[in-house]
């Protein structure tokens, strides 16, 4: 029987279980308000059938499935139609903060917290091995705009360069804008487990724990936002688009992050400009990675694509209301980057790309989507379902989708490369692959690349010697990058 735990507490006690991955316990759930359960009607949690296409290395159905979760995660929220499904869950934030236990350990938290707060980008590349090959790619300097410091002098870090957690979104370091959302059982197994502490993972790591196991019904999504701004402020809001044919499938050393992509497309908020073409301008106050050279801003006469072809959500008081300073920073920090203007209500969010982790099947169920102008000139446009019977939406159309369940090309040990665009190219242009990335993920030391398990396209079984030295966390990196 593998060394597996799943945890489960029982008020301030902590049940431990050792089990089979085929044994499933129940764990208890919040009482989270306004949270909206995953739709039914989008295969989610269809295990038979899943598990079966994977053992088929059925594609198609494989891809059928991503696309329903993508779909269906998208759906309108009950209570506010305009926010998604995904928006009403935890985050990461609530998820990792910890807890205040007396006053005499009120500072030491705090600080702790602070720390949880680095940029995306920063924590990520925390997790590379040092003299490889994404370590050493430069990166472009973000600096925070002084209008943003002015504005929100509390909450920006200049000596850091750097916005903590907000309530609502998480500083990715550069203009995209992040989140990290759990389902309710995903959640309740971080808290009631104490998974935010290293205390915890150190112990069960001592105690030679081999991994992890999350409960069937964990999903985690990392989501983000771009910013379009209100026609009073510009008549139309520019954003980079991804070409397949300039990415190379291979290793590279060369950023290639959007500020090098070679489209824009312009953004109507009124939905009245399709087909027009006009001028449009992004990347202001960005600097190259000396943090000395300016980046030119980029203009460019950009074909006009309704906000309509997009999930988008428009900002209004009562959300501005819910936003704290933090939140605010973030999403003014990225209008500044983007356009050179603040953002505030009646200004837009629009999803530019979505990650989608879910454990409905052992070796996990992997698929990340991002926005482009030509959705159906991909092979990542393949296999969309028809979902005419369960809703009337066909925004998700117009996104590509790549799945990453672990099935391998032809040779049986090879991973195809599976990246999003837009969020793993800001980091790294290394071919790669999410289930190759994800089942590496671990305590203590845990690295994206390592030079004792170099290949990045392998497909990795949990028992490969280089992930012998850590305790995995099933395929979740949430927890080694964010527990405290």
């Amino acid at each position: 029987m593998k060394k597996t735990l799943i945890l489960l507490a029982f008020g301030a006690v902590l049940v431990f279980i050792k089990c089979s991955s085929n044994e499933t316990v129940v764990l208890p759930t919040s009482n989270w308000p306004g949270y909206n359960s995953f739709p039914a009607g989008y295969g989610y949690m269809d295990t038979a059938a899943l598990q079966a296409a994977y053992n088929k290395a059925d594609i198609p159905k494989i891809r059928e499935h991503a696309w329903s979760l993508f779909a269906g995660i998208m759906q309108p929220s009950k209570g506010d139609a305009s926010w998604p499904i995904w928006y009403t869950w935890p985050n990461s934030r609530d998820a990792f903060t910890a807890p205040l236990v007396s006053s005499t350990d009120k500072n030491a938290l705090i600080e702790e917290n602070k720390a949880l707060g680095i940029s995306l980008i920063a924590k990520n590349l925390k997790n590379t091995k040092t003299g490889i090959i994404s370590d050493s790619i430069p990166l472009p300097y973000y600096p925070i705009n002084k209008n943003v410091v002015a504005a929100y002098p509390k909450v920006c870090d200049t000596i850091a360069n750097n916005i903590n957690w907000g309530k609502h979104f998480m500083n990715n370091g550069d203009i995209m804008i992040p989140t990290e959302s759990l389902s309710i059982e995903g959640f309740d197994w971080i808290r009631n487990n104490k998974l935010y502490s290293k205390k915890t993972l150190d112990s069960l790591y001592k105690s030679k724990l081999a991994d992890l196991n999350a409960p069937a019904k964990y999903i985690v999504t990392k989501h983000m936002f771009w910013p379009v701004l209100a026609p009073s402020k510009q008549t139309y809001s520019a954003i980079p688009v991804w070409d397949e044919a300039i990415f190379n499938d291979s290793t590279s050393n060369k950023y290639a992050g959007y500020e090098t992509w070679k489209r824009l497309v312009a953004v109507d908020p009124t939905n009245k400009g399709k087909g027009k073409k006009d001028t449009v301008s992004y990347l202001h106050g960005v600097f190259q990675p000396d943090s000395v050279t300016p980046i030119p801003t980029v203009k460019k006469l950009a074909e006009v694509h309704n906000i309509n072809e997009f999930y988008s959500h428009k900002v209004t008081q009562a959300d501005w209301k819910s936003f704290d300073d933090y939140d605010k920073a973030i999403l003014n920090a990225s209008s500044y980057w983007a356009y050179g203007k603040p953002f505030g209500v009646g200004d837009y969010l629009v999803t530019i790309a979505m990650h989608i982790n879910t454990k409905e099947i052992s070796t996990w169920a992997l698929q990340s989507a991002w926005w482009s102008d030509i959705p159906n000139q991909s092979k990542y446009a393949a296999n969309r379902p028809n979902l005419s019977a369960v809703t009337k939406d066909t925004t998700w159309k117009h996104y590509l989708l790549v799945d990453a369940y672990g099935i391998p090309v032809i040779d049986g040990n090879q991973l195809p490369v599976a990246t999003n665009p837009y969020i793993e190219l800001v980091i790294h242009p290394v071919a790669t692959n999410c289930n190759n990335c994800h089942i590496r993920s671990g305590w203590p030391t845990a690295k994206y690349q390592d030079t004792s398990c170099p290949d990045m396209l392998k497909k990795l079984p949990s028992n490969e010697p280089c992930l012998k030295k850590y305790m995995r966390t099933d395929f979740q990196w949430i927890i080694p990058d964010h527990a405290h």
